[in-house]
C-alpha cells in the first residue's frame, strides 16, 4: 500500500496533477494508511510551490513528520525557492534558518537559490559569503552559482566586480556559458560601455558560443542608448547575415530608436519590415511610434495610425489612449480629447488621473463647463481624487455641488 501510495502521488504531481495528488494524501491521512516516502512528499511540496499555494505546500511539509517523513534538503529547497517566487522572502529566509539549525545541510541548489535572492535585493556581501561558504562545506560551485552572482552583480551596476567573478570562475576551471557572456554583455550595454560590451561579445565567439537572438538584442539595445544608430544597424545586418531571425524585440528596438531620434520615416520602415516578415505587431510597438507623433505635435498622422490598429487586430490599451489624449491636450483639441475619453469609458478602460485633468482644463478654460462637469462626475466614478489645479469655467460664477470649485 505505501509504495503504491507514494508512486501514485508522484505520477500525479508529475503530470501536475497537484489536487489528485492532495486528495490521496489526504485520504490516507484520514484512514492512517499514507505512508509515503520523501520523494513524494518532496513533488508535492514542489507542486503546490509551482502554482502559487505554498500555503498548502507548507501544511504538507508541516505534516511530513507525522507521517514518519523527515524533509530532506531538496524538500526544503523547494519550500524555500517557492516562498521566494511567489513573493514571501522573509518567509523564505526564516525557513533556511529552520533548516540549519535542524541539521540538514544546504546542497547546490539551495546555496544557488539564496544566492539568488540576495542578489535580486542587492545584498552582495550576504550573498558572498554563501558563495565562498560552499566549497568550505563541500559543495562544489556550478557555471550556475557563478551566472547568479554575476547576473545580480550587473544588474547593480556593479561590472569590475562580476569580471573578477568571470576570471575566478575560469581559475576554477568552471567554462564560463553563454549565459555569462549574454550577462556581460548587457550589463556594461546598460552602462553605455560599448567597447566593453563588444569585448565580451567578441569573447563568446572566441569560446566558440554562436551568439543568439537574445544576445544581439544587448547588443542592438546598448548602440540605442549611445544613441550610436549606425553601429546598431550594422549590429541588426550582422544578424540577418549569420541567419538569425530578428525578434519583435529587436524592430521594438530599432522603432523606438528612430522615433526618439525622430526620424519617422525610417521608424516607419522598420514597422513595414517587421510586418513582411509575418511578426506580430503589437501594442508596444505602435505605442513607441504614437508616443513620438504626438509629442511632436504630428496628431494628423498619430490619429490615422491610431485607427489603422484596429484593422490590424490590435486593441489600443490605457497607454495608448492616454497619450493620444495628451496630444490632443497639447494643441488644444478639447473635444478630441474629450470623445477618446468617452470612447475609453465605452469598452471599459479608464483614463488616468491625468487625461482627465488636463481634459477638464481645457473645456474650463474653453468655457464649455457642462461637458467639464460631466468629465469631473465620470472621474470621481471612476474613483480619481479630485485635484485642486484642474481648471476653472470662464464665466461660471455657480458651480453645481462646487464640483467646479472643487478643481479651481
Amino acid at each position: 500500500m505505501a509504495v503504491t501510495t507514494a508512486a501514485a502521488v508522484r505520477r500525479l504531481c508529475a503530470a501536475g496533477q497537484v489536487r489528485s495528488a492532495l486528495a490521496v494524501l489526504a485520504h490516507g491521512v484520514k484512514f492512517g494508511d499514507a505512508a509515503l516516502d520523501v520523494a513524494a512528499c518532496t513533488a508535492l511540496v514542489h507542486g503546490c510551490c509551482r502554482s502559487g499555494d505554498v500555503a498548502e505546500a507548507r501544511r504538507v511539509f508541516d505534516v511530513m513528520p507525522r507521517l514518519g517523513v523527515a524533509p530532506n534538503e531538496v524538500t526544503y529547497t523547494a519550500l524555500i525557492h517557492g516562498y521566494f517566487v511567489n513573493g514571501h522572502r522573509e518567509m523564505g529566509l526564516a525557513l533556511f534558518e529552520e533548516m540549519r539549525r535542524g541539521g540538514v545541510e544546504p546542497n547546490l541548489y539551495t546555496y544557488n537559490c539564496l544566492i539568488g535572492e540576495w542578489c535580486r535585493t542587492g545584498e552582495f556581501e550576504r550573498a558572498r559569503l554563501l558563495f565562498d561558504e560552499m566549497p568550505v562545506k563541500g559543495v562544489v560551485r556550478n557555471v550556475v552559482s557563478y551566472n547568479t552572482l554575476i547576473a545580480g552583480l550587473c544588474r547593480h551596476g556593479k561590472l569590475k566586480d562580476a569580471v573578477q567573478l568571470l576570471e575566478a570562475m575560469r581559475r576554477e576551471g568552471i567554462r564560463p556559458s553563454m549565459v555569462t557572456f549574454n550577462l556581460l554583455v548587457d550589463g556594461y550595454g546598460k552602462a553605455g560601455k560599448m567597447s566593453n560590451a563588444l569585448h565580451f561579445f567578441n569573447q563568446m565567439k572566441a569560446s566558440g558560443f554562436l551568439p543568439s537572438a537574445v544576445t544581439y538584442n544587448t547588443l542592438i539595445t546598448g548602440f540605442c542608448r549611445v544613441r550610436d544608430i549606425a553601429r546598431a544597424i550594422r549590429a541588426f545586418s550582422d544578424m540577418k547575415e549569420r541567419g538569425l531571425a530578428p525578434t519583435k524585440v529587436t524592430y521594438t528596438i530599432l522603432i523606438d530608436a528612430f522615433a526618439k531620434e525622430n526620424e519617422m520615416t525610417r521608424a516607419f520602415e522598420m514597422l513595414s519590415e517587421m510586418e513582411k516578415t509575418g511578426l506580430e505587431v503589437d501594442v508596444q510597438s505602435y505605442g513607441v511610434l504614437l508616443h513620438a507623433l504626438c509629442m511632436e505635435g504630428r496628431m494628423m498622422e498619430a490619429r490615422k495610425l491610431f485607427q489603422s490598429m484596429d484593422s490590424k487586430g490590435v486593441k489600443p490599451n490605457n497607454v495608448i489612449y492616454d497619450m493620444m489624449i495628451y496630444g490632443y491636450g497639447r494643441e488644444g483639441s478639447s473635444y478630441k480629447a474629450l470623445r477618446l475619453m468617452m470612447e475609453m469609458r465605452r469598452i471599459g478602460l479608464v483614463p488616468n488621473i491625468a487625461s482627465y485633468c488636463l481634459t477638464i482644463r481645457l473645456l474650463c478654460n474653453e468655457g464649455k463647463c457642462q461637458e467639464a462637469e460631466a468629465l469631473i462626475d465620470d472621474m470621481a466614478r471612476a474613483g480619481h481624487m479630485l485635484l485642486s489645479t484642474v481648471g476653472r469655467c470662464k464665466g461660471a460664477p455657480q458651480h453645481r455641488d462646487g464640483a467646479l470649485k472643487s478643481v479651481q
